[in-house]
């Protein structure tokens, strides 16, 4: 019975498509397309109203061609990075596309579950969201709660077409939970801006970053923070081998080079090795108009301009060196010379020796010629002196 059941359906369908220029119905005597199926009942259907596409729990070792394009199978178990579910056979990339809308459920290459933007998956380009949130652009296996890993230019416009609300990037960080939170203590990172290179292994090293931490910790209407700006040392690997090249504290006070800056601006020491200076000024021309509180130099001198007039801050050179003046008559005047690296002739010069002096010698000094001082003994004595040796110190003014 079932038999003849069926053969009459195969030839009332065949037959009605014939009289309905090829088209088919099944329980429908007037199609409306090529294939128009209606089910037993749309109020009340039967649980076997339905199409059953081939059920299958693999694929076939040759792939289909391009008669095939279009071609729909149900999946009917995990295979691969396909999931359960309807997969159609799209020729031109030549591989099985799961059936679905813009966003499809997958896995990625470590069996995580995801879902991806059919687009851009159809050219070559990763954008997915993991099952814990996580989201990648140009990679499947994204370790950050958003990653972009694309060749080429990466970077992130925000635009804003209205000045008062222009675009921010905010770091909001609380210690506790997001629904009770708590404050930050002492260090506490509120948000940072990380540079990482590649280190020639498996791991990204992290070079350089800019960071917002608590500056003591928060309480009710006390929040201090602190920015610090770190970077790699030649011969170092990380940011944290160099410390801290920047430090802003909340009470406004600047360390270049120190952690805790006890100054409005506190330098890091200098060392003995080359361009290590704490501070070096470029020559350049000084103001038209001198500026109160204003420091300029000109490669010759270095200016401070205390109120209105620029005034040349003095340059010291001292020397110290051991001096044997022979025998000095009465009346008769003894000089020696001695090296002052930088001196000038017309500079101010002041001498003094080491210790107590034979009473009746009275000193001076000045610069007689580029780099070289000359120191006097006058003896206003009326007898004979013999200067011992000592050691005499020497300072010219520039």
């Amino acid at each position: 019975m079932k038999t003849h059941t069926l053969l009459s359906i195969i030839l009332m369908s065949v037959t009605t498509g014939l009289i309905s220029h090829a088209q088919v119905g099944v329980n429908n005597p007037t199609p409306g397309s090529i294939l128009d199926i209606q089910a037993s009942s749309q109020a009340n259907p039967l649980n076997t109203d339905g199409i059953l596409i081939p059920r299958v729990t693999d694929l076939s070792d040759v792939d289909p061609g391009a008669e095939q394009d279009g071609m729909l199978i149900f999946l009917a178990s995990p295979l691969g990075n396909l999931k359960k579910g309807l997969h159609y056979w799209d020729n031109s990339p030549k591989k099985w596309i799961p059936y679905g809308g813009d966003w499809l459920d997958s896995y990625n290459g470590e069996l995580k579950d995801l879902s991806y933007a059919n687009q851009a998956n159809a050219n070559g380009v990763s954008v997915v969201v993991l099952d814990n949130g996580r989201i990648g652009m140009g990679t499947d296996n994204p370790v950050a709660s958003l990653e972009i890993k694309l060749p080429g230019d990466n970077d992130i416009q925000v635009v804003s077409a209205s000045p008062p609300n222009a675009p921010n990037l905010i770091y909001y960080t609380k210690n506790g939970t997001f629904a009770s939170g708590a404050f930050l203590n002492n260090n506490n990172p509120i948000g940072e801006i990380t540079g990482k290179v590649w280190t020639g292994g498996g791991a990204s090293g992290k070079v350089a970053q800019i960071s917002s931490l608590a500056d003591g910790s928060h309480s009710s209407g006390n929040l201090p923070t602190k920015f610090t700006l770190s970077t790699t040392a030649s011969g170092n690997t990380s940011e944290s081998q160099n410390g801290n090249e920047l430090t802003i504290k909340a009470t406004g006070k600047v360390g270049i080079g120190i952690d805790n800056p006890t100054a409005v601006l506190h330098l890091k020491a200098g060392s003995a090795g080359g361009n290590s200076a704490p501070m070096k000024f470029k020559a350049g021309s000084n103001l038209t108009t001198p500026e109160n509180g204003a420091f300029e130099f000109d490669g010759t001198h270095l200016y401070f301009t205390p109120n209105t007039k620029r005034t040349i801050l003095l340059k010291g050179l001292t020397n110290t060196v051991t001096l044997n003046f022979p025998l000095i008559l009465n009346g008769v005047t003894s000089e020696l010379t001695l090296p002052v690296p930088g001196a000038t002739t017309g500079s101010v010069c002041e001498c003094a020796p080491s210790g107590a002096i034979e009473t009746g010698l009275q000193w001076s000094c000045y610069v007689n010629s580029a780099n070289i001082v000359t120191i006097r003994l006058s003896n206003i004595t009326s007898g004979l002196i013999d200067p011992v040796n000592r050691s005499w110190k020497v300072t010219v003014i520039e």
